[in-house]
């Protein structure tokens, strides 16, 4: 079993006096049912319901209210009805549409019950079905795949992650670090792959779970596809779309092929409900607040790192190189960043954005911004000297603090920088593998 940082959130959920029936919202296999498998174990009572099996899915189509519901449930699965000490795991909600607008009635009347419901594809479902999502009497949390602190937990370095609490971390100890961090990057964050691996530390048997997992998700949003074309689009994407992987694209014949611009637009949409990836806008303002520009090209950010490794076969390169830079150009540390940045947040479904400045005469593009006390924090993933963080001196130019970020791999330390019209700025070198504590590290040295 491999703990997840999202327990300590159910923990709060559990004990809030304002508790409602709460979803947990992600990909399939990012490990959403063994995260409350686990999290279960803090009731007396566990009742587990799965609507993708017939017999489960059944009870909330008659028309009995809440409680007779409830009743059956209990007598069923020989649980008192016991609410306080019950939980009830309502998995694979997105098949079954009616379970769906009964959360509110958990909510409302069987307030005690602490109700937790799991859905892979549960916006493509309320799109397609047209359903009234119960707004207001529902909680969520939205669950990614493992971060690198999650990582090194589940290899059982429990005490090379505590180091990391340090600020700055002992940098005796960031060789281990980076050694971590490489296979990190190599195998990505999905559970079952990394648990898999950790079990058995063989790259080769690996490859059919990356398979399955690609052929799972084309199956999965194509029972969703409001016709022929958006359904071959999704193919294309989920086919051809981790090539493109860290950057920017354009819709318009997206992979090499023949579908217009509304076409892949729509195919990207249903790929984005279902958490499969997220195209990330430009921002042209340095300061908050944050407003994409949606009419230019996005950046595509996938899920997983991991899996692109894979489909792009590229895993025998981080065996031949010291440099994870040098990998892909780049952009696979770069995508890396962006997937742990997705982390950080579980109350949101989560957005990345960067930063453009784009005029005829010259152009600049910082990787990521973050939000922070009301400013705006730039990124950049780099391992050349400070001299060559020219777009990111542009950003510091025009914006209304002193503080920017170059993620590297390095050691951390503090520089002093200062712009061509006098303006000078802090420049905090970040440690790749100590990208999961940057709001940490944000919190000690902004002012």
């Amino acid at each position: 079993m491999i703990n997840r940082k999202a327990e300590a959130t159910l923990e709060v959920w559990k004990d809030s006096p304002y508790r409602k029936p709460l979803i947990i919202r992600g990909a399939r296999q990012v490990g959403k049912t063994t995260l409350i498998d686990q999290f279960s174990k803090r009731f007396s009572y566990h009742i587990y319901l799965n609507l993708e099996l017939e017999q489960d899915r059944v009870i909330f189509e008659s028309p009995n209210d809440i409680r007779q519901i409830y009743q059956f449930i209990c007598i069923r699965h020989g649980v008192p009805m016991e609410m306080k000490e019950t939980l009830l795991f309502i998995d694979e909600i997105q098949s079954s549409p009616q379970a769906i607008k009964m959360l509110r009635f958990f909510y409302e009347e069987l307030p005690e019950l602490n109700v937790i419901a799991a859905g892979s594809l549960l916006e493509a479902v309320l799109l397609s079905a047209h359903i009234s999502f119960p707004v207001g009497r529902v909680e969520n949390l939205w669950l990614y795949p493992l971060d690198f602190e999650e990582f090194l937990a589940g290899f059982g370095m429990e005490e090379l992650l505590e180091a990391t609490e340090d600020i700055p971390v002992n940098t005796l100890l960031m060789a281990e670090l980076h050694k971590y961090y490489r296979l990190y990057a190599l195998l990505g964050g999905m559970p079952e792959i990394v648990a898999r691996y950790i079990e058995k530390p063989d790259l080769i048997l690996l490859n059919q779970l990356y398979k399955d997992l690609t052929v799972s998700y084309i199956d999965d949003v194509e029972k969703y596809a409001p016709g022929k074309k958006v359904s071959e689009a999704m193919r294309v994407i989920l086919l051809r779309g981790f090539a493109e992987a860290g950057k920017r694209i354009k819709l318009e014949g997206f992979g090499n092929s023949n579908y217009n611009a509304a076409t892949i637009k729509e195919a990207f949409s249903l790929l984005q409900r279902a958490q499969i990836l997220k195209l990330c806008y430009p921002v042209t303002s340095a300061i908050m607040p944050i407003i994409p520009n949606l009419r230019r090209s996005p950046r595509l950010q996938f899920l997983d790192t991991g899996l692109i490794n894979f489909q792009l076969g590229l895993q025998d390169e981080y065996f031949i190189t010291n440099d994870l830079n040098s990998i892909y150009r780049g952009l696979l540390i770069q995508h890396l960043v962006g997937q742990q940045l997705l982390c950080l947040e579980y109350h949101g479904r989560g957005e990345l954005f960067f930063w453009v400045r784009e005029k005829r005469q010259a152009s600049a593009e910082v990787d990521f911004l973050i939000p922070f006390r009301g400013k705006l924090i730039p990124i950049e993933v780099k391992s050349g000297k400070t001299g060559t963080l020219k777009s990111l001196f542009q950003y510091m130019l025009e914006t209304d603090h002193d503080l920017a970020v170059r993620i590297y791999e390095g050691d951390f330390r503090m520089e002093n920088c200062s712009l061509p019209n006098g303006k000078k700025f802090r420049l905090l070198n970040l440690p790749l593998a100590l990208t999961g504590r940057i709001l940490k590290y944000l919190d000690r040295y902004f002012s």
